[in-house]
C-alpha cells in the first residue's frame, strides 16, 4: 500500500510539472507571437518613429542636427502628402460614380412601372379591368368610352414625363376625376360605384405613394451628395493648385471639354511620390556648398514656399475628414432608402396586390422581392467598398506628420 502510494504522488508529481511545462511553453508562444502581431502593426509608423528618436536627440545635440530634422520633416510629409492627394481624388471620383448604381436604381423602376414588374401586376391593366368590372354608367358604349379614354391618358405626353411612381398616382387621379367629370353631365351615373372604383385603385395608389416619397428622399439625397462631392472636389483643387505652385508644379489647366474628373486623373497621374522626391532632391541641390554637404539653416530660411506647405497640410487632412463624413452618410442615406422600398413592398402586401407570377404565389414573389432587393442592396454596397479603401486614407493622413516648422 506505501508502495502503491509512493508511485502515485511520484506520477502526480510528474504530471503536474509536465503540465506545468505545456503551460509554460504555451505561454512563451502566446508571448512570442503578440510580439510578432504588434511589430507587424507597427511597421507602417517607422519613418514616423524615427523622425521623432532624432527629433528627441535635436534637444540635446547641436542646431546642424536641429535643421537636417525640420528638413526631413518636411521632404518626408510631401512625398505622402502627393500619396494623400492620389487616394483622396480617386475616392472622390469613385463614390460620384457609385451614388447612381444603374443595376440597383433599375430594378426599382421596375418596381415603380405602371406596365407588369415584379409585383405581378400591370396598373394600367388593373385601372381598365376596375373601371369595366364596376360598370360605373348604365349604357354599354358608355363605359367602353370611359375605358377608351382611360386607355389614352397613359398615351397622354404630360403622364409620360411624369416619375414611373408618381405617373401610377397621376393616373389613377386623372381616372377617378374623368369617372366625376362625367358624373356631373350624366345624371345617370352610379356614384357609389365611382367611389368603389376610386376605393380599388387606392390599395395600389398606397404602395405607389410610399414608392415615389421613398424615390424623392433618394433622388433629393443622391443630389445633395453629388453637391457636396463636387464641391469638395473644387476645394482640393484649389489647394493643390496653390501646394503645387509652391514647390515647382505647374501642370496645364482644365480644358473646355474635359471633366474635372478626367483633370483630376491627368494631374494626379502627374503628381506622384516620385515627383516629389525629385523637387526635394532639386531643392537641396541649390544649397549645396563647397564641401559638398547641403546648408540645411539656409535652405530652411530660404524656402518658405515648402515651409508654407509643410505648415498647412492640416489643411488637407480636413478635406480628407470632410470625404470621410460625406461617405458615411450617403450609407446611411442609402440604408434608410433600402428600408423606405422595403415598407413600400410590405404596404403592397398588406394591401393584397402581389399577385403570382408562373409558378410562384404572392407570397414568394414577395419573398423573392425582398431577397432580391437585399442582394442587390449588398452588390451596391460590396462595390463601393472595394473601391473606396476609407481606412487606407485615414492611414495615409495619419502617416503625415502635422507639424509646423517655424
Amino acid at each position: 500500500m506505501k508502495t502503491f502510494s509512493f508511485l502515485f504522488l511520484i506520477l502526480f508529481g510528474l504530471t503536474t510539472t509536465i503540465n506545468a511545462q505545456i503551460y509554460s511553453d504555451s505561454l512563451i508562444v502566446n508571448i512570442q507571437n503578440n510580439l510578432v502581431k504588434l511589430q507587424n502593426e507597427n511597421e507602417n509608423l517607422k519613418g514616423r518613429i524615427e523622425l521623432q528618436s532624432v527629433s528627441l536627440n535635436d534637444i540635446s545635440k547641436n542646431q546642424s542636427l536641429t535643421d537636417r530634422t525640420k528638413w526631413e520633416k518636411i521632404r518626408t510629409n510631401l512625398v505622402k502628402s502627393a500619396e494623400v492627394y492620389k487616394i483622396l481624388s480617386d475616392d472622390i471620383i469613385d463614390l460620384k460614380s457609385q451614388v447612381i448604381n444603374q443595376d440597383y436604381q433599375g430594378y426599382i423602376k421596375k418596381l415603380s412601372s405602371v406596365e407588369k414588374g415584379p409585383l405581378g401586376f400591370s396598373f394600367e391593366e388593373v385601372i381598365l379591368k376596375t373601371a369595366q368590372n364596376k360598370a360605373i354608367f348604365d349604357k354599354k358604349e358608355k363605359n367602353e368610352r370611359f375605358v377608351t379614354v382611360l386607355k389614352s391618358l397613359k398615351d397622354s405626353p404630360i403622364v409620360g414625363l411624369i416619375p414611373y411612381a408618381s405617373q401610377a398616382v397621376n393616373l389613377s387621379t386623372a381616372a377617378v376625376n374623368v369617372a366625376y367629370a362625367a358624373g356631373v353631365q350624366d345624371k345617370k351615373v352610379n356614384f357609389d360605384k365611382i367611389k368603389e372604383f376610386e376605393k380599388e385603385l387606392q390599395r395600389y395608389t398606397g404602395f405607389y405613394n410610399a414608392l415615389d416619397k421613398a424615390n424623392l428622399t433618394n433622388a433629393t439625397s443622391s443630389s445633395q451628395t453629388v453637391t457636396l462631392l463636387e464641391t469638395l472636389q473644387l476645394d482640393v483643387l484649389e489647394k493643390f493648385k496653390k501646394d503645387g505652385q509652391k514647390i515647382g508644379f505647374n501642370p496645364r489647366e482644365i480644358r473646355g471639354d474635359e471633366t474635372i474628373d478626367d483633370y483630376f486623373n491627368y494631374v494626379m497621374g502627374e503628381f506622384t511620390p516620385e515627383l516629389m522626391r525629385k523637387k526635394t532632391t532639386e531643392i537641396e541641390k541649390k544649397y549645396v556648398g563647397k564641401d559638398g554637404k547641403v546648408n540645411l539653416g539656409e535652405l530652411l530660411q530660404s524656402e518658405l514656399d515648402v515651409r508654407h506647405v509643410n505648415n498647412n497640410l492640416d489643411y488637407l487632412q480636413s478635406l480628407c475628414n470632410r470625404f470621410v463624413g460625406i461617405h458615411d452618410n450617403y450609407f446611411d442615406l442609402e440604408t434608410r432608402y433600402f428600408d423606405q422600398v422595403k415598407q413600400a413592398i410590405n404596404v403592397a402586401k398588406g394591401n393584397n396586390i402581389i399577385e403570382a407570377v408562373g409558378e410562384k404565389n404572392a407570397q414568394m414573389v414577395y419573398d423573392d422581392l425582398i431577397k432580391d432587393l437585399t442582394s442587390k442592396k449588398k452588390k451596391k454596397d460590396a462595390a463601393i467598398k472595394s473601391s473606396i479603401n476609407i481606412k487606407e486614407l485615414k492611414d495615409k493622413i495619419d502617416s503625415v506628420d502635422i507639424y509646423k516648422i517655424l
